[in-house]
């Protein structure tokens, strides 16, 4: 049996979802592709593929191995268009993990013009708040804000931010604009529970040089950033979040910046990958240009 070509017929099997049409895709007759499908499978001693005479559907050890073989042939692609005169088109997948709100504000906005650029190059974006595992999770880099404590990864910092604190009209007009941070004790919150810990977040503010963490009342609290968004835009409490994610409110007016004169610290942006692992030529354009899309945006410079 050849492995490789094992590997490209699962891939597009899965792909496509149907054995016929990936037998049309690799020009190869029905038959073949489904004896490839069921040597790999006694190969690995593992079922794949669920078939019914209707459908089929990916086993969860055929899962495991799709995100290997896309890797290992992208890897292949990769190699073998560093030495042919498609080296300026790198193809293949990208799996990238990165803040939901992330890739709503700046991230997918912003693709059309990468695939312009590199238009046999596929992405998939993790869409995710919590830290994963690029190993286990099968993902080739994350983009991710704050402290970097993973070790064996690589961080390229690519901006960082400010976060703000903002009401809704109908907060203020019903509770009042706090002044101060003492004022915040009178004050409602939006709580963020943190996927890590599971307690809420509290805020943080810097006064002469020194930072001040405030824990906050709430009635609700949330652990996804659209819904926290969405609850201080219904007059929940107050909000606190990034000057990016928080800017198309403020300008429509749907939001109010409050507690202006009290900064945060400013939040690192940084994309991260292995140090240790080869990363194919459509992950670093990937990341090269990550990096100089968020160089680009004036609101992630400030400091």
């Amino acid at each position: 049996m050849d492995r490789f070509l094992a590997m490209k017929v699962f891939v597009r099997v899965v792909e496509s979802g149907s054995f016929s049409k990936a037998a049309d895709a690799l020009h190869l007759p029905p038959a073949s592709v489904s004896r490839t499908l069921q040597a790999l499978e006694a190969h690995l001693g593992a079922r794949l593929l669920n078939r019914t005479t209707r459908s089929i559907s990916i086993t969860e050890d055929g899962e495991a191995y799709f995100d290997r073989c896309v890797r290992v042939l992208g890897e292949v692609d990769d190699m073998e268009a560093s030495l042919s005169h498609s080296k300026l088109s790198p193809k293949g997948n990208v799996k990238v993990s990165l803040p939901q709100v992330m890739a709503k504000s700046t991230v997918i906005p912003a693709l059309p013009e990468f695939f312009a650029a590199y238009p046999d190059i596929g992405v998939e974006l993790l869409l995710t708040d919590r830290q994963v595992d690029l190993v286990e999770d099968a993902v080739d880099c994350v983009v991710r804000v704050g402290a970097i404590g993973d070790i064996g990864l690589v961080a390229k910092r690519i901006g960082a931010y400010t976060q703000i604190t903002c009401a809704s009209p109908g907060y203020i007009e019903q509770y009042g604009e706090p002044q101060t941070l003492d004022d915040l004790d009178q004050h409602l919150a939006v709580g963020y529970v943190m996927n890590k810990s599971g307690r809420v977040r509290n805020w943080e503010f810097v006064v002469d040089g020194e930072t001040r963490s405030i824990a906050l009342k709430h009635k609700i609290a949330v652990n996804d950033a659209d819904s926290y968004i969405a609850s201080g835009l219904a007059g929940l409490g107050l909000i606190q979040s990034s000057s990016y994610t928080l800017d198309p409110y403020l300008r429509s007016g749907t939001l109010r910046r409050v507690l202006a004169e009290y900064p945060t610290h400013p939040r690192v942006v940084s994309v991260l990958y292995a140090a240790n692992r080869h990363q194919p030529r459509r992950v670093r354009v990937f990341i090269d240009w990550v990096a100089d899309l968020y160089s680009r945006l004036p609101i992630f410079q400030e400091s």
